[in-house]
């Protein structure tokens, strides 16, 4: 009895079902509506932005950003100048002297009095103890002048030639600002040749294309002591030209050398 009256209490699944469907229709026909109505709208939205795509391309989201700010009530900043002004470099051979300067202007409405100086030349593992030269160090610049501040390094010994130094010039008037400097340095290129010098080399040179006697000929002309003291000073102190007895004789060997092969092919002709 009890499970019957509880089975007439419960809702009937059927009846369920039902209000389920009339839900379901009642939401398509509204979502239908709905889509009908804002149909319109929906092609007028898609045309327009098809209409925009190749101008969107071209806007600069910078500007769109600055214009943006120009509307809110954000305050403006602005950025600091570095505290390094500039760098300098270069390239020296060892033992060799690099220069450079740096312009200094007062673009200050009152004198300023400035000290300029700098570090030594340090790597990533060495401290090379060579500061650059400044020149002037101390000086006083009224409104709108400037003035020239040279600088010297000089690439001794205290430098590792694989590394690279850093420098830093130290410009102090009203407040510190710098010049950063970057210096390498290579070994000193020295040309070096070798010249061997004796007895004046010779060649062998044929007689005659038709015959197979051979001449010595020299391969350069002897340099006499009056040639040789005419010729302009070439920077060499006690230089001497020794006397080689072959020198003088070479000439008359070379007519005897040339007697001998005439004699010989006179011979072969008579022998013919």
């Amino acid at each position: 009895m009890e499970s019957a009256s509880m089975n007439n209490s419960s809702p009937n699944s059927a009846d369920m079902s039902a209000a389920i469907f009339r839900w379901y229709r009642f939401s398509k026909e509204a979502m239908d509506d709905v889509m009908k109505i804002s149909q319109p709208l929906w092609e007028v939205y898609l045309k327009g932005l098809s209409t925009m795509m190749p101008e969107l391309e071209n806007i600069d989201l910078r500007k769109i950003n600055a214009l943006y700010r120009g509307y809110d009530c954000n305050i403006p900043e602005t950025e600091c100048p570095p505290y390094c002004v500039c760098e300098m470099e270069w390239d020296a051979c060892e033992g060799g002297t690099v220069t450079g300067s740096i312009e200094i202007k007062n673009t200050g409405k009152q004198s300023i009095s400035f000290n300029v100086s700098a570090d030594t030349f340090r790597s990533h593992t060495d401290n090379s103890g060579v500061a650059p030269q400044l020149s002037p160090a101390n000086f006083t610049l009224a409104p709108g002048e400037a003035r020239i501040v040279g600088i010297t390094v000089k690439a001794e010994d205290n430098f590792n030639q694989s590394d690279t130094y850093i420098s830093q010039v130290k410009v102090r008037g009203r407040y510190e600002q710098c010049v950063r400097l970057k210096l390498r340095v290579r070994h000193t290129n020295k040309p070096v040749c070798s010249v061997e010098h004796g007895e004046i080399p010779k060649r062998i040179v044929a007689h005659n294309w038709y015959d197979h006697f051979q001449c010595e000929e020299l391969c350069f002309q002897p340099v006499s002591t009056a040639t040789f003291n005419d010729q302009p000073s070439t920077g060499v102190v006690g230089a001497t030209v020794a006397n080689d007895a072959n020198l003088a004789t070479a000439p008359a060997a070379k007519r005897r050398t040339r007697k001998k092969a005439t004699k010989k092919r006179a011979a072969a002709k008579k022998k013919s």
